[in-house]
C-alpha cells in the first residue's frame, strides 16, 4: 500500500453486520463524488467497530483529492460537491447518525453532522421570478398543463401553464433552453434548503445557446451599443445574465 493514501469514513450508527447492502453503495456512490479523481479511489475494507469505510487513494491524485474535499464545507463550494455533501447528511439524518471522513490515523477532512443537524422550521413563499430550462415533457388534458424542465444542473423544474403556453413550449421539446416567466411557491425545508413545489408560467421566451464569445461579438458591433468601449465585455454579459 505504499503508493496509496488511506481515508477513513466512520459513521457512529451502524456496525458492518448491521448497516443493509443497498444503504452502503447509497454511501459510497455519494462519497465516490467527493473525492472525484473516481479511477485513483479504492473501497478498500469495511473495519469492525463502528461502521468505517477505508478508502485507499493513489498518492498521486491526493493532492487533487484533498483539495476537492476542502472545497465541500466552504462558502464557495460547487453545485457538484454540495449535492453529494447533502445526500450523505440526509442518509445519516434518516439513520439517525454521524459521520466523519479523516484520514486514516490522522486529521478530521469532513464532518457530517446528519441527525445533530438542528433542524429549521418550514417556511412557504409566493414568489414572481423566472426560471431557465429545457422543455422535457409537456402533458396532460385539464386546462391547467404540466410542464417538466430540466434545469441547468440536471435538476427537474415542476411548473404548470394553460393550454396555449403549453401548446408553444410543446414545439421546444427537447429543444434549446427557454426561459419561462411567472409565480412560483418555494418551501423551505427542515435543513435549511429551498425547493420549488410549484411554477404558474404565465409568459416565455427561447434563449439563443449561442457561445457567449459569438453573442459578445454581435453586441459589439452594434453602433453605439458602447459594447465596444467595455473593458472585460464578456464579464458585464455574466453580470446581467446574473452569472458573476
Amino acid at each position: 500500500m505504499d503508493d496509496f493514501v488511506v481515508y477513513d469514513f466512520r459513521i457512529d450508527v451502524w456496525k458492518p453486520e448491521t448497516l443493509p447492502l443497498k444503504r452502503l453503495a447509497e454511501y459510497a456512490s455519494e462519497l465516490a463524488k467527493l473525492f472525484g479523481s473516481s479511477n485513483d479511489v479504492h473501497l478498500m475494507k469495511i473495519r469492525r467497530g463502528s461502521h468505517v469505510q477505508e478508502f485507499a487513494v493513489a498518492k498521486t491524485a491526493r493532492l487533487t483529492v484533498e483539495n476537492q474535499l476542502a472545497l465541500v464545507q466552504s462558502e464557495n463550494a460547487p453545485e457538484e460537491l454540495v449535492r453529494p455533501y447533502r445526500n450523505v447528511n440526509q442518509y445519516l439524518r434518516t439513520d439517525g447518525g454521524s459521520a466523519v471522513l479523516k484520514l486514516k490515523g490522522g486529521a478530521k477532512l469532513i464532518e457530517f453532522p446528519g441527525c445533530k443537524t438542528p433542524l429549521a422550521e418550514e417556511v412557504v413563499i409566493h414568489e414572481a421570478g423566472t426560471l431557465d430550462g429545457v422543455v422535457m415533457r409537456v402533458g396532460g388534458k385539464d386546462d391547467t398543463v404540466p410542464v417538466w424542465l430540466e434545469g441547468e444542473n440536471r435538476e427537474k423544474l415542476t411548473c404548470t401553464a394553460s393550454r396555449p403556453i403549453a401548446k408553444e413550449l410543446a414545439g421546444h421539446l427537447f429543444g434549446n433552453p427557454v426561459r419561462v416567466s411567472g409565480m412560483g411557491k418555494w418551501r423551505r425545508n427542515a435543513d435549511r434548503l429551498w425547493e420549488l413545489e410549484d411554477f404558474v408560467i404565465k409568459s416565455w421566451e427561447s434563449l439563443n445557446d449561442a457561445p457567449l464569445d459569438e453573442m459578445v461579438t454581435k453586441l459589439r458591433a452594434i453602433p453605439g451599443s458602447a459594447w465596444d468601449e467595455l473593458d472585460d465585455p464578456q464579464a458585464e454579459w455574466r453580470r446581467i445574465r446574473g452569472q458573476s
